[in-house]
């Protein structure tokens, strides 16, 4: 043990020339041979004190490939170590993601290391997708950003960053379409919390929206406030017939959303999964529900239903 004192100090004044001669490979090699003696003793916390600032060092200086090799050992260390993963470490890693561009090959790699290191927490796991969502969004990677918000299951951080999107992309006449789709995700993966706090806080927070629920001017956030009551009170697949029928023009603005509901039908209202791979999409739920595109058929459905308040409300906000 005594020997290997002297060893690591003449390592760390060579470390400490070749940084301020800017000799990065050299030094990169330095900091991976104190890595294999440290993890080789099982001096976990003396690698992560070379391991962090030597990866800052290299990233900050553009070295990219060698910077992101010691972030990832930064990763393999701790996950070695086997201890708590605290929110310090969530903030180191987040820091090194910010010193990585979007261009750095190796910046996936990390990521991922770190994603599987931190699955173990739920809230820490949570609070590193939102800051990937975050940084994406500063990218301008809109469809990573989505993604990453959506693993956060935090409704009001979901919420508040689809009224960015909108209002950066989105027209008045889609305020509405922003929200739907998300919502209607969330219920098909059973995240009712998740999804009513979204809605809520998108429709509460908009600047450009009407006071709701419910909506004169958006129909269509009606229905979604409607279905999500529904669920809430387990009522039957005769008000999912009802709301669709009530809403099909709106919801025929686009056509995914009836794959979402025969999801959310088969889920909340007890229809049954199709049978034949081969038939529509929608052929379950037009079974259970009625056919949404035939007026005449809505219109005898409607009648011959029986009368619920909940239906009454449906109609009574047009």
């Amino acid at each position: 043990m005594a020997e290997d004192t002297p060893k690591t100090s003449k390592l760390e004044q060579r470390l400490h020339l070749a940084q301020s001669e800017k000799r990065f490979y050299e030094a990169h090699q330095i900091y991976k041979t104190i890595y294999f003696r440290c993890t080789a003793r099982k001096k976990y916390a003396e690698a992560l004190e070379h391991l962090l600032p030597g990866s800052k060092f290299l990233l900050a200086n553009k070295q990219w490939e060698s910077g992101v090799d010691l972030a990832c050992l930064v990763v393999d260390t701790l996950s070695k170590s086997s201890v708590e993963i605290t929110e310090k470490n969530l903030t180191d890693f987040c820091e090194l993601v910010s010193l990585m561009p979007p261009t750095c090959a190796d910046r996936e790699k990390y990521i991922s290391k770190v994603l599987k290191l931190l699955s173990g927490s739920k809230l820490l796991l949570n609070a590193f997708n939102e800051f990937l969502g975050r940084q994406f969004w500063q990218e301008g990677a809109l469809i990573q950003t989505r993604n990453r918000m959506f693993l956060t299951d935090n409704g009001f951080v979901v919420g508040c960053f689809l009224i960015e999107l909108h209002q950066r992309y989105g027209l008045t006449s889609e305020i509405d379409l922003f929200i739907t789709q998300t919502v209607l995700q969330f219920l098909c993966m059973k995240k009712i919390c998740v999804a009513a706090t979204t809605f809520y806080t998108y429709t509460r927070r908009h600047p450009k929206l009407e006071p709701g629920p419910p909506f004169t001017h958006f129909p269509l956030l009606n229905f979604v406030w409607l279905l999500m009551l529904a669920i809430e009170q387990k009522l039957g697949s005769s008000v999912l017939c009802c709301l669709c029928n009530k809403y099909s023009p709106q919801l025929s603005r686009d056509p995914s959303y009836y794959m979402y509901l025969e999801k959310i039908a088969q889920v909340y209202f007890g229809v049954q999964p199709r049978q034949n791979p081969l038939t529509s999409i929608l052929s379950n739920l037009t079974k259970m529900l009625g056919d949404t595109f035939d007026d005449d058929a809505n219109n005898d459905r409607t009648d011959g239903s029986p009368s619920t308040s909940y239906s009454m409300h449906v109609d009574e906000i047009d």
